[in-house]
């Protein structure tokens, strides 16, 4: 990701590396906590095993402040959790 983040940014992507081997998870998701407490989901894809991938759409960075983010997989076994907690700041517009 880019240093800075701005609110109506589109197309950014997002990658984090899980650490090991996900490619049979069943679910896989970014789970995201904006500044104003609201708590959504963005299904993410799996790429080279490792990794999660996601590309912002419009509307996902709306709100200006500290954005919380944790990966989250389930697998058929009956696991399910989340991954390290990353903090990032979304800028609004002309904020240096």
């Amino acid at each position: 990701m880019h240093n800075k983040h701005y609110i109506g940014e589109i197309g950014t992507v997002i990658l984090v590396d899980c650490g090991c081997d996900i490619s049979s998870s069943t679910v896989h998701e970014l789970k995201i906590k904006k500044p104003s407490g609201t708590e959504v989901s963005w299904n993410a894809e799996v790429v080279d095993k490792n990794f999660l991938k996601y590309t912002i759409n419009k509307d996902d960075f709306n709100e200006k402040g500290i954005y919380y983010l944790q990966s989250y997989l389930e697998f058929d076994d009956g696991w399910k959790g989340l991954g390290e907690t990353v903090i990032f700041y979304v800028c609004d517009k002309w904020e240096r």
